[in-house]
């Protein structure tokens, strides 16, 4: 028997399974069955499974909720809810994570979601899953499981992770699930995810500069997230990774936070760092956690940009502030 997570779930535990110490990440089978007949429907299914089972579950929300294969088998109580998927169980919807524990695969869970959730808050988790961090926030009494040793307590993200999810390769997997639940929203949304954001706010920056007008952005072209750049200077010859780098016009924003970027030590290598990438011929605009957080400071710099960048201003309609203030508001409220 197996307990199959629902998308929900799903995205708990591999936030979990991401952010912790050692080799735990999603290594997984992908399952094979169309149907799940062996589906886990009971607490009591569930407090059968194995030590390593319930590490897993201790991180994931109560109620657990599960998919069941048979609508007798759905149950609803303060610690399990179950709901049939009714579908035939498309091949590489689920990971097989061993342990009596199944979860939806990050594309998956990514589709799912796009059923409840709006564009901002879909894409957020869609450029998480598509980037080297986790949002990750430690439990009070964390159990056995040591946080990775990149997890940040202050930011509740883990960073410098393998990505979970391909942006490349989810339009393809997204035409393979054409008629399932969720597939509208997830293609529709689903251009506007990107590899290699390396952090939360990196995502929010590049989301709230390059989202078209229609949903609160500022409709500028996409960048590279964290492309690597070999630049020369009398030490010999580095790699370098700009945040957010436009080729061509050869401009790199900088996102510089307090949590990401405090100590003089830090200060000085993002400063050297900056200078190398100056004298390899790219502008570098540092962008400071007060500059994106205030609305009109903001706004001087996405239009500064937006002339480097060689892209003539529209004026907004009437209604773009207003949707402006709904991105930020959703992208940033918990910053």
């Amino acid at each position: 028997m197996k307990l199959y997570l629902a998308a929900d779930a799903s995205l708990e535990l591999i936030r979990y399974l991401r952010s912790v110490n050692g080799n735990d990440g999603l290594g997984g089978s992908t399952t094979r069955g169309r149907t799940l007949k062996d589906a886990i429907s009971s607490m009591h299914e569930i407090e059968e499974l194995d030590s390593t089972a319930q590490l897993w579950l201790d991180h994931v929300s109560r109620p657990v909720h599960a998919f069941v294969g048979d609508r007798s088998k759905e149950t609803r109580t303060q610690q399990l809810v179950t709901r049939v998927f009714s579908q035939d169980v498309p091949y590489g919807a689920f990971l097989n994570l061993g342990h009596g524990v199944c979860i939806c695969a990050p594309s998956f869970t990514f589709m799912l979601l796009a059923k409840t959730l709006d564009t901002a808050r879909l894409l957020q988790i869609g450029m998480e899953l598509c980037g080297t961090y986790s949002l990750y926030h430690l439990a009070p009494a964390f159990r056995p499981g040591l946080p990775h040793p990149d997890f940040d307590e202050r930011g509740n993200y883990t960073y410098d992770l393998p990505p979970a999810m391909n942006a490349q390769l989810i339009s393809g997997f997204l035409e393979r699930m054409k008629g399932y639940d969720g597939v509208h929203n997830a293609t529709r949304d689903a251009r506007w995810l990107l590899n290699g954001a390396a952090s939360h706010m990196e995502a929010a920056t590049y989301l709230l500069l390059c989202l078209p007008r229609r949903l609160g952005g500022y409709g500028l072209p996409k960048p590279l997230l964290n492309p690597l750049i070999k630049v020369s200077n009398p030490d010999g010859v580095k790699e370098r990774y700009p945040d957010l780098f436009w080729p061509g016009p050869n401009i790199d924003v900088e996102y510089n936070s307090d949590a990401e970027h405090s100590g003089e030590w830090a200060r000085y290598r993002d400063s050297r760092r900056e200078v190398e990438l100056t004298v390899a011929s790219v502008r570098v605009l540092p962008l400071t956690r007060p500059q994106l957080m205030d609305v009109d400071s903001f706004d001087a710099f996405a239009q500064g940009l937006r002339r480097m960048l060689g892209i003539r201003s529209r004026t907004p309609d009437e209604g773009w502030a207003f949707r402006r203030a709904n991105l930020r508001r959703a992208l940033l409220l918990n910053e």
